[in-house]
């Protein structure tokens, strides 16, 4: 099981990003913490003037939970729990023990990301997730899918490749499985 990091400005549009991380690494159990960082208040009357309230308090909308909710529906093989996590700080070492207490294992961090702020304290985790040491997916790769190929080429089934030769398929499957090494076919210039 892996434990992603993936950034997020609690729209629906940056789950785009976790679609297309479970499309990329297909076939593993993954633990998707979305991820968002704020700085820490400097003055008490930043903290009083807010009467307590936490930042993401009102950030995280219902439209937003039900955007996680369907994506774990659709995916239910692949991804076993969608959490938030915040962070106050904006330190390298601050993000490396949030890092390490999370278990992180990969960051999604695409060459596209533009950080988008959501508070007056959100931090752009741009230069956290560079220095974390945590391997970063930058592109998204879709898993290939695979085709299953034929057990046996059936007798009556002989389709003539076009070339001089008139060699059959089934010839060529032959001549391949008896020279595995390269076998190269060439003309007489005489």
């Amino acid at each position: 099981m892996r434990n992603v990091l993936i950034p997020t400005d609690y729209s629906l549009a940056s789950l785009e990003l976790v679609e297309k991380t479970v499309q990329s690494l297909q076939h593993q159990n993954l633990n998707i913490i979305l991820f968002h960082a704020f700085e820490i208040p400097f003055h008490a009357s930043d903290i009083v003037g807010n009467n307590g309230k936490l930042p993401y308090r009102d950030i995280v909308t219902d439209a937003f939970r039900n955007g996680c909710k369907r994506l774990k529906e659709q995916y239910p093989k692949a991804i076993q729990s969608i959490l938030l996590r915040h962070l106050y700080g904006n330190t390298s070492a601050v993000f490396h023990n949030f890092c390490d207490a999370n278990e992180i294992d990969l960051i999604v961090f695409p060459d596209h990301f533009v950080f988008t702020p959501v508070h007056p304290q959100s931090v752009n985790p741009a230069p956290l997730f560079r220095k974390a040491g945590v391997p970063l997916l930058k592109t998204f790769t879709p898993a290939k899918k695979l085709q299953a190929a034929p057990a046996s080429p059936s007798p009556e089934k002989k389709v003539v490749i076009e070339n001089e030769y008139n060699v059959t398929e089934t010839e060529v499957y032959a001549i391949k499985k008896q020279y595995s090494a390269a076998v190269h076919l060439r003309e007489d210039t005489q």
